[in-house]
């Protein structure tokens, strides 16, 4: 397995694989809006063989400040459970720290994204448009985390989902 930044000849595998992995085109859409929007700060892709397996996005957060939002994660269904999106997520995770960005947060199931230090404890302290109880938080940034507006706006895509 192989992974990288997306370059734009993925892209068209890319919603086919976020189609596939969700069912329906929306969060295909979703990505296709945060890249024309520029919000997309990292977008990774994981590839064996010249095939593409897996894709994450990390998105600028409009508040807080210096906070990245992460999803969709996409792994083929038949490679799911094989190490696909946890070695998408500690790439971009590493990436993220290397960058100085304050925190991550992420929409999803608490048991899965704990594993990779996403707290959902820590971001209760945040009002969200989305359940608090399924948004966790990795602090990349821990001397600047306290000072955080409590506030969490995704970017305008998301709400179209």
């Amino acid at each position: 397995m192989f992974i990288r930044l997306a370059k734009p000849r993925d892209f068209d595998q890319v919603a086919d694989l976020v189609q596939a992995v969700f069912g329906r085109y929306d969060e295909a859409l979703l990505v296709e809006s945060l890249r024309k929007d520029r919000k997309i700060m990292y977008e990774w892709v994981a590839t064996e063989s010249e095939e593409l397996i897996g894709h994450l996005v990390m998105s600028r957060l409009r508040s807080p400040k210096h906070c990245l939002a992460l999803g969709p994660v996409s792994v083929a269904p038949e490679l799911q459970g094989k190490g696909v999106g946890s070695a998408l997520i500690h790439a971009a995770l590493e990436k993220a720290e290397e960058e100085e960005w304050v925190a991550v947060f992420v929409l999803g199931d608490p048991k899965y994204y704990d594993r990779f230090g996403f707290d959902i404890a820590r971001a209760s302290s945040f009002s969200s448009p989305y359940p608090i109880e399924f948004t966790g938080v990795s602090v990349l940034d821990a001397a600047n985390f306290s000072s955080l507006t409590r506030e969490i706006e995704y970017p305008s895509a998301f709400s179209k989902l």
